[in-house]
């Protein structure tokens, strides 16, 4: 599980950037037409859209340094899950149909999981596990 929850957390912010650049592709189209600057303020669509795209950066940070920490040490760190729940909770109370409970299950999973003893990581092994 230490290895396959960051995958999947990147796997869903994958997912989630895919969804906010084609459920809506006229919007983003419009603003790459007008010239990016300025383009945003005043429209709650395009505002909505914009913050959809630019939080999954966050996410996929989260993501990626959980996938380079469990590479290096062998342990999901358990933040990835608290994390994932601070965001996946309030979310999916707000829009229960979202991606809020993916963010749920696997902010669960990533607590559980971390909470499990270190794997060797290839090539180094952890304190108090047999070679």
């Amino acid at each position: 599980m230490n290895r396959w929850i960051p995958r999947l957390t990147i796997a869903l912010i994958g997912v989630h950037f895919l969804a906010s650049l084609v459920a809506e592709s006229s919007t983003f189209d419009d603003i790459l037409r007008e010239g990016l600057w300025n383009t945003v303020p005043g429209d709650p669509l395009r505002s909505y859209e914009m913050w959809f795209f630019l939080a999954g950066f966050p996410l996929l940070a989260l993501g990626t340094m959980s996938q380079s920490i469990v590479a290096a040490t062998g342990r999901l760190p358990a933040q990835l899950g608290w994390y994932l729940l601070a965001v996946g909770v309030p979310l999916t109370i707000l829009y229960p149909i979202s991606g809020g409970p993916l963010l749920v299950a696997l902010g669960i999973a990533a607590v559980y999981a971390a909470r499990r003893p270190a794997t060797a990581p290839p090539g180094r092994p952890t304190a108090g596990l047999s070679a």
